[in-house]
């Protein structure tokens, strides 16, 4: 049980820190990578060798501005509905069932940006996991299992299904080796985790 919450608890630094790592870039970047903990490490080392390299703060602040912010259009849309609607709308019902998927869990999330950014969804996958975890450490194996589920299930709705076609954008564009290291362990933890979420749930 130990081993099992402590690999729950660096899945879900591993969520926090990718969630970090969308929003807009400051000074204190690297200090928020470099104090990560746990299965985040590994992905921090990467990103810290990018800061510390050939990218600096300004670089990557100007980056993110052009693949995510525009002013003439967004290289890399971080909003899920853009991939998921039909017409590639800013918000959808894709957008509404996500605003409910966190209403449904109590949360009452006043922001400024649309509830389906790639940043707000890790940082919920983040909360799951923190839920799971809690649940777990109180004995209530019951609802330990209901939060993986949970898990599971956002990912395979929301942002599964779109985080790919995000982040291969991302490569394509980013001039930064910040962002484009970003998009390849993005989609590679997101695939891996719904991968295991899965085969957790469903045993062979």
């Amino acid at each position: 049980m130990e081993e099992h919450i402590s690999l729950e608890q660096s899945r879900g630094a591993c969520y926090k820190f990718l969630s970090d790592c969308y929003y807009l870039p400051d000074a204190g970047l690297l200090k928020m990578i470099n104090s990560s903990c746990g299965s985040a490490r590994d992905l921090c080392s990467e990103m810290a060798q990018s800061i510390t390299g050939s990218d600096d703060i300004e670089s990557i602040q100007v980056d993110y501005s052009r693949l995510f912010v525009g002013p003439y259009g967004l290289l890399a849309p971080p909003y899920g509905s853009v991939y998921l609607e039909n017409k590639r709308m800013l918000i959808g019902d894709s957008t509404l069932d996500v605003r409910q998927k966190y209403a449904d869990e109590g949360l009452s999330i006043n922001l400024k940006e649309a509830p389906d950014h790639i940043a707000i969804e890790l940082e919920f996958m983040y909360f799951l996991i923190h839920k799971e975890v809690e649940a777990a450490l109180m004995g209530n194996a019951a609802q330990a299992v209901d939060y993986i589920r949970k898990q599971r299930g956002f990912l395979e709705v929301h942002l599964a299904r779109w985080v790919c076609d995000l982040t291969n954008r991302m490569a394509a564009k980013a001039e930064t080796a910040f962002y484009r290291k970003l998009a390849n362990l993005t989609k590679t933890f997101i695939e891996a985790d719904t991968k295991n979420l899965s085969e957790m749930m469903c045993p062979q």
